[in-house]
């Protein structure tokens, strides 16, 4: 390769050329690279302040997870129980019912065996007053008067 007048005014003209760029539109590109740069850093300081956020998010909803299964358990047994004593009560409330029932109708029972008492008491009494009556008619063949019928059955008693 032979150097010639050319070959030197290139190798000026690219040596201005560079001297060029590097003072008039490196400065201008190293400008929009260092402000992409800085977008690119804060979308990263994003990303990770996003990440940390769904770290601690996670973490959270882990607690929440196992206090909210806790609180179901709880909720669990509360209910159980509360059942528990509800069936308790009703069926307290149905013995008490029942007996109350049961004492109500052996009470009527009882009323109403008195009064068939008392009616066959007052049936014999009235067919054996009949008989007496007729036996003594009979007997003493005259009228007897209902007094002294009482009179005799008040004796026998």
């Amino acid at each position: 390769m032979q150097i010639n007048i050319t070959f030197i005014l290139q190798i000026i003209s690219f040596i201005f050329y560079i001297i060029f760029c590097i003072k008039y539109i490196w400065p201008y590109v190293d400008n929009i690279l260092e402000k992409r740069k800085e977008k690119l850093c804060l979308d990263f300081k994003k990303i990770k302040n996003a990440k940390l956020k769904i770290i601690s998010l996670n973490k959270k909803i882990k607690e929440y997870k196992i206090i909210y299964k806790n609180l179901i358990t709880k909720l669990k047994y509360d209910m159980e129980k509360f059942k528990n004593n509800l069936i308790k009560q009703y069926k307290n409330k149905a013995l008490y019912e029942y007996k109350r029932i049961i004492k109500n109708y052996k009470l009527k029972i009882k009323v109403k065996k008195k009064n068939m008492y008392d009616k066959f008491y007052n049936n014999v009494s009235n067919i054996i007053y009949i008989i007496l009556h007729k036996i003594t008619k009979k007997i003493f063949n005259e009228k007897l008067d209902n007094k002294l019928i009482y009179k005799i059955l008040q004796d026998i008693k």
